[in-house]
Protein backbone atom coordinates (compact mmCIF):
# COMPACT_ATOMS: atom_id res chain seq x y z
CA UNK A 1 0.00 0.00 0.00
CA UNK A 2 2.72 2.46 0.95
CA UNK A 3 4.54 1.69 -2.26
CA UNK A 4 1.44 2.19 -4.35
CA UNK A 5 0.73 5.55 -2.64
CA UNK A 6 4.20 6.83 -3.35
CA UNK A 7 3.87 5.73 -6.98
CA UNK A 8 0.57 7.56 -7.39
CA UNK A 9 2.00 10.72 -5.81
CA UNK A 10 5.01 10.63 -8.13
CA UNK A 11 2.67 10.38 -11.16
CA UNK A 12 0.67 13.41 -10.03
CA UNK A 13 3.87 15.45 -9.59
CA UNK A 14 5.08 14.50 -13.11
CA UNK A 15 1.70 15.44 -14.69
CA UNK A 16 1.62 18.83 -12.90
CA UNK A 17 5.21 19.56 -13.99
CA UNK A 18 4.35 18.83 -17.61
CA UNK A 19 1.28 21.07 -17.43
CA UNK A 20 3.31 23.90 -15.90
CA UNK A 21 6.00 23.66 -18.59
CA UNK A 22 3.40 23.69 -21.36
CA UNK A 23 1.68 26.74 -19.81
CA UNK A 24 4.89 28.78 -19.98
CA UNK A 25 5.48 28.02 -23.73
CA UNK A 26 1.93 28.38 -25.06
CA UNK A 27 -0.41 31.13 -23.79
CA UNK A 28 -3.62 32.73 -25.06
CA UNK A 29 -3.86 36.53 -25.23
CA UNK A 30 -7.40 38.00 -25.57
CA UNK A 31 -8.67 34.77 -27.01
CA UNK A 32 -6.02 34.58 -29.81
CA UNK A 33 -3.78 31.56 -29.98
CA UNK A 34 -0.04 32.27 -29.86
CA UNK A 35 2.36 29.96 -31.62
CA UNK A 36 5.93 29.77 -30.40
CA UNK A 37 8.60 29.66 -33.11
CA UNK A 38 12.21 28.78 -32.60
CA UNK A 39 14.21 31.62 -31.03
CA UNK A 40 11.47 32.63 -28.59
CA UNK A 41 9.45 34.87 -31.02
CA UNK A 42 5.68 34.56 -30.88
CA UNK A 43 3.23 35.43 -33.70
CA UNK A 44 -0.51 35.71 -33.26
CA UNK A 45 -2.72 33.93 -35.76
CA UNK A 46 -4.80 36.40 -37.80
CA UNK A 47 -8.58 36.35 -37.36
CA UNK A 48 -10.29 34.00 -39.74
CA UNK A 49 -12.53 36.72 -41.31
CA UNK A 50 -9.77 39.25 -42.12
CA UNK A 51 -7.54 39.05 -45.23
CA UNK A 52 -3.81 38.91 -44.79
CA UNK A 53 -2.13 42.11 -46.00
CA UNK A 54 0.26 41.50 -48.85
CA UNK A 55 3.55 43.27 -49.40
CA UNK A 56 2.90 44.12 -53.05
CA UNK A 57 4.65 47.24 -54.26
CA UNK A 58 3.09 49.85 -56.57
CA UNK A 59 4.12 49.53 -60.21
CA UNK A 60 7.24 51.45 -61.03
CA UNK A 61 6.20 52.23 -64.66
CA UNK A 62 5.96 55.97 -65.32
CA UNK A 63 2.35 57.17 -65.45
CA UNK A 64 1.56 60.49 -67.17
CA UNK A 65 -1.91 60.73 -65.62
CA UNK A 66 -0.82 63.45 -63.21
CA UNK A 67 1.52 65.34 -65.55
CA UNK A 68 0.36 68.94 -65.88
CA UNK A 69 -0.91 69.77 -69.35
CA UNK A 70 -2.25 72.93 -70.88
CA UNK A 71 -6.03 72.50 -71.26
CA UNK A 72 -7.36 71.92 -74.75
CA UNK A 73 -10.30 74.22 -75.38
CA UNK A 74 -13.34 73.32 -77.42
CA UNK A 75 -12.51 72.93 -81.13
CA UNK A 76 -15.29 72.87 -83.69
CA UNK A 77 -14.89 70.86 -86.91
CA UNK A 78 -16.17 73.82 -88.94
CA UNK A 79 -15.44 77.51 -88.30
CA UNK A 80 -16.70 80.45 -90.34
CA UNK A 81 -14.50 83.57 -90.43
CA UNK A 82 -15.37 87.12 -91.46
CA UNK A 83 -13.50 90.41 -91.28
CA UNK A 84 -11.87 93.35 -93.08
CA UNK A 85 -9.04 92.78 -95.55
CA UNK A 86 -6.57 94.77 -97.67
CA UNK A 87 -4.39 93.90 -100.66
CA UNK A 88 -1.20 95.62 -101.76
CA UNK A 89 1.68 95.39 -104.24
CA UNK A 90 3.71 98.00 -102.31
CA UNK A 91 2.24 100.96 -104.24
CA UNK A 92 -1.08 101.31 -102.41
CA UNK A 93 -3.86 99.44 -100.68
CA UNK A 94 -7.16 98.10 -101.88
CA UNK A 95 -9.61 97.54 -99.04
CA UNK A 96 -12.52 95.13 -98.78
CA UNK A 97 -13.89 92.17 -96.85
CA UNK A 98 -12.67 88.59 -96.39
CA UNK A 99 -14.68 85.41 -95.82
CA UNK A 100 -13.27 82.01 -94.91
CA UNK A 101 -14.19 78.48 -93.80
CA UNK A 102 -11.80 76.42 -91.65
CA UNK A 103 -12.13 72.64 -91.32
CA UNK A 104 -10.68 70.18 -88.80
CA UNK A 105 -10.19 69.76 -85.07
CA UNK A 106 -6.58 68.54 -85.02
CA UNK A 107 -3.24 70.08 -85.84
CA UNK A 108 -3.79 69.61 -89.59
CA UNK A 109 -6.80 71.13 -91.28
CA UNK A 110 -8.05 72.84 -94.40
CA UNK A 111 -9.29 76.29 -95.38
CA UNK A 112 -11.32 77.84 -98.18
CA UNK A 113 -11.24 81.62 -98.45
CA UNK A 114 -12.50 84.46 -100.63
CA UNK A 115 -11.94 88.21 -100.50
CA UNK A 116 -13.53 91.03 -102.44
CA UNK A 117 -11.53 94.25 -102.53
CA UNK A 118 -11.03 97.50 -104.39
CA UNK A 119 -8.08 97.52 -106.75
CA UNK A 120 -5.08 99.80 -106.53
CA UNK A 121 -5.48 101.42 -109.97
CA UNK A 122 -4.89 101.01 -113.70
CA UNK A 123 -2.07 101.44 -116.15
CA UNK A 124 -1.71 104.46 -118.46
CA UNK A 125 -2.52 102.10 -121.32
CA UNK A 126 -5.87 101.33 -119.69
CA UNK A 127 -5.12 97.70 -118.85
CA UNK A 128 -6.50 96.57 -115.50
CA UNK A 129 -4.07 95.74 -112.71
CA UNK A 130 -3.86 95.84 -108.94
CA UNK A 131 -1.68 98.93 -109.12
CA UNK A 132 -1.20 101.27 -112.06
CA UNK A 133 1.58 103.64 -112.99
CA UNK A 134 -0.78 106.59 -112.65
CA UNK A 135 -2.03 105.49 -109.23
CA UNK A 136 -5.68 105.79 -110.28
CA UNK A 137 -8.13 103.63 -108.38
CA UNK A 138 -11.39 102.12 -109.43
CA UNK A 139 -10.67 98.43 -110.20
CA UNK A 140 -12.11 95.60 -108.09
CA UNK A 141 -10.34 92.38 -107.14
CA UNK A 142 -11.67 88.96 -106.24
CA UNK A 143 -9.24 86.66 -104.39
CA UNK A 144 -10.14 82.94 -104.11
CA UNK A 145 -7.94 80.26 -102.55
CA UNK A 146 -7.81 76.88 -100.86
CA UNK A 147 -5.06 75.65 -98.55
CA UNK A 148 -3.79 73.02 -96.15
CA UNK A 149 -3.23 74.55 -92.70
CA UNK A 150 -1.15 73.52 -89.72
CA UNK A 151 -1.98 74.63 -86.16
CA UNK A 152 1.38 74.82 -84.36
CA UNK A 153 -0.21 74.88 -80.89
CA UNK A 154 -3.63 73.27 -80.83
CA UNK A 155 -3.87 73.28 -77.01
CA UNK A 156 -4.58 76.44 -75.08
CA UNK A 157 -6.02 79.74 -76.27
CA UNK A 158 -3.24 80.94 -78.61
CA UNK A 159 -3.02 79.33 -82.06
CA UNK A 160 -0.19 80.21 -84.49
CA UNK A 161 -1.17 78.82 -87.88
CA UNK A 162 0.67 78.41 -91.17
CA UNK A 163 -0.92 77.43 -94.48
CA UNK A 164 0.06 76.66 -98.06
CA UNK A 165 -2.33 76.69 -100.99
CA UNK A 166 -3.34 77.86 -104.44
CA UNK A 167 -6.11 79.77 -106.12
CA UNK A 168 -6.79 82.58 -108.56
CA UNK A 169 -7.35 86.33 -108.79
CA UNK A 170 -10.04 88.04 -110.81
CA UNK A 171 -9.37 91.70 -111.60
CA UNK A 172 -12.22 93.67 -113.16
CA UNK A 173 -12.77 97.20 -114.51
CA UNK A 174 -15.82 99.40 -114.92
CA UNK A 175 -15.58 99.08 -118.71
CA UNK A 176 -16.23 95.31 -118.39
CA UNK A 177 -12.67 94.31 -119.25
CA UNK A 178 -11.30 91.77 -116.76
CA UNK A 179 -8.41 89.40 -116.27
CA UNK A 180 -7.56 86.22 -114.35
CA UNK A 181 -4.32 85.11 -112.74
CA UNK A 182 -3.37 81.81 -111.11
CA UNK A 183 -1.71 82.19 -107.71
CA UNK A 184 0.23 80.20 -105.13
CA UNK A 185 -0.23 81.34 -101.54
CA UNK A 186 1.49 81.12 -98.18
CA UNK A 187 -0.31 82.33 -95.05
CA UNK A 188 0.64 83.03 -91.45
CA UNK A 189 -2.11 83.70 -88.91
CA UNK A 190 -2.48 84.06 -85.16
CA UNK A 191 -5.80 83.30 -83.48
CA UNK A 192 -6.89 83.68 -79.85
CA UNK A 193 -9.70 81.45 -78.57
CA UNK A 194 -12.10 83.15 -76.15
CA UNK A 195 -12.51 79.95 -74.10
CA UNK A 196 -16.30 79.65 -74.16
CA UNK A 197 -17.60 76.33 -72.81
CA UNK A 198 -20.15 75.66 -75.56
CA UNK A 199 -18.66 77.43 -78.59
CA UNK A 200 -15.37 77.76 -80.46
CA UNK A 201 -15.04 81.54 -80.92
CA UNK A 202 -11.75 83.18 -81.90
CA UNK A 203 -10.33 86.51 -82.99
CA UNK A 204 -7.30 86.65 -85.25
CA UNK A 205 -5.18 88.34 -87.87
CA UNK A 206 -3.35 86.99 -90.91
CA UNK A 207 -0.90 87.87 -93.66
CA UNK A 208 -0.97 86.03 -96.99
CA UNK A 209 1.74 86.29 -99.62
CA UNK A 210 0.87 85.45 -103.21
CA UNK A 211 3.01 84.57 -106.21
CA UNK A 212 1.32 85.00 -109.57
CA UNK A 213 1.44 82.21 -112.13
CA UNK A 214 -0.36 82.11 -115.48
CA UNK A 215 -2.01 85.49 -116.23
CA UNK A 216 -4.24 87.17 -118.78
CA UNK A 217 -2.92 90.17 -120.68
CA UNK A 218 -5.02 92.52 -118.54
CA UNK A 219 -2.97 91.63 -115.44
CA UNK A 220 0.38 90.92 -117.07
CA UNK A 221 2.16 93.50 -114.87
CA UNK A 222 1.20 91.71 -111.66
CA UNK A 223 4.02 89.66 -110.12
CA UNK A 224 3.39 89.34 -106.38
CA UNK A 225 1.16 90.82 -103.69
CA UNK A 226 0.29 90.65 -100.00
CA UNK A 227 -3.18 90.19 -98.50
CA UNK A 228 -3.71 91.17 -94.88
CA UNK A 229 -6.76 91.06 -92.67
CA UNK A 230 -8.36 90.61 -89.27
CA UNK A 231 -11.24 88.25 -88.58
CA UNK A 232 -13.72 86.79 -86.14
CA UNK A 233 -14.14 83.01 -86.29
CA UNK A 234 -17.22 81.17 -84.97
CA UNK A 235 -17.36 77.38 -84.78
CA UNK A 236 -20.42 75.24 -85.43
Amino acid sequence: MAYNGRKAASGVVIVMALLGFSGRDARADDGDAVITVGGGRRFAEPPADQPIASDERAPTRADDTFIAREPELRRSPFRLTLGPAAITTRKGFGFGVGLGADFGTGSVGGRLAASWLRGEGKNDSGSSTLVGDSGDSGDSVGHYSGEISLDLHKRGPLHPIIGMGAGFLHVSRPDARSGFAGIGTGRFAVEYALGLEDADVRVGASVTGGIVGPVDSEVKNLRAYALTGAHLAIGF
